[in-house]
């Protein structure tokens, strides 16, 4: 096993890519800090990896809150006495958003203020946190999901027009701060990357495929599986890069591209942005 010993934090791991991660992660022999917003896809989480044999902590918190990372980090050293490896899956706008305020620019600032804090602010204040304990035991690996978003602007259907700006900017400075750390811990033998996925069929993309099929008049008719398939093969050239491999992305494949850049074979990897696109970004 690749991670054998090794202690992982894995947040927004109840579900999607999150979660596959943190399954990923305890099969390669990994204990787990398992943390989400929902205390049942926590619990949920936490059970799959222990009937995997290893050991969970379920940690359920907002890390949208600097004291509630704070306390996750403090509980999982006290209880494993070290952290490994963070995944940094946490990206998005929060479960509870804000109201727009009243001002002609309020619909705008809710939606960067929410993606700031959910796609960037969170994952900083987490790679804040730890980086001093692994800075103290001299290794370590942190890795942020970023989206083949912070590379291109890919044309979502149906997504509010204040949205997709947000959500770029921030994923391409989660791509800076990537090699920023990377350059800062590298001396403390601590390595930081990012993966960058292409268009997986998580909750986002299920919604996008249906507003698609629902809204959009060329492709009323198609289920949302079908149309979302057909983003892979082709079909709507005008609005999506080719994808050379002419395959969608799963949450395994993110998965197994994080083993890779936690384990001892990536040890002289850092600083990098890797897409796991089927080679969607290198054909726009």
């Amino acid at each position: 096993m690749k991670l054998d010993g090794k202690v992982a934090l894995v947040t927004a791991s109840g579900r999607g890519i999150g979660r596959t991660t943190a399954l990923t992660l305890a099969r390669e022999g990994a204990d787990v800090i398992v943390n989400s917003f929902s205390e049942e896809s926590t619990a949920r989480t936490s059970g799959e990896v222990e009937a995997i044999g290893r050991r969970a902590l379920p940690l359920v918190g907002d890390i949208l809150k600097a004291d509630v990372v704070s306390e996750i980090v403090e509980k999982a050293i006290e209880t494993f006495g070290r952290i490994d490896i963070v995944v940094n899956n946490i990206g998005g706008r929060p479960p509870k958003k804000r109201v727009p305020g009243g001002s002609p620019l309020g619909d705008v600032e809710a939606f960067w203020d929410d993606f700031y804090e959910g796609t960037l602010r969170a994952p900083v204040l987490m790679s804040e946190a730890v980086a001093p304990h692994m800075m103290q035991q001299k290794s370590g690996k942190i890795v942020f999901l970023g989206s083949i978003a912070g590379r291109f602007t890919p044309p979502v259907p149906m997504m509010e027009s204040t949205v997709m700006p947000a959500y770029c900017a921030m994923k391409t400075a989660i791509n800076s701060y990537t090699q920023a750390m990377a350059l800062r811990l590298g001396p403390y033998n601590i390595n930081v990357n990012c993966v960058c996925p292409g268009i997986v069929y998580t909750d986002a993309w299920k919604r996008h495929s249906r507003n698609a099929v629902e809204n959009i008049p060329e492709f009323k008719g198609m289920e949302k599986e079908e149309w979302f398939k057909g983003i892979f093969l082709g079909s709507y050239p005008n609005r999506f890069p080719v994808t050379p491999l002419m395959r969608e992305q799963t949450v395994e494949d993110i998965a197994e591209a994080i083993v890779f850049l936690v384990s001892d074979s990536a040890t002289n990897v850092t600083g990098q942005i890797l897409n796991v696109d089927g080679g969607m970004v290198m054909n726009r």
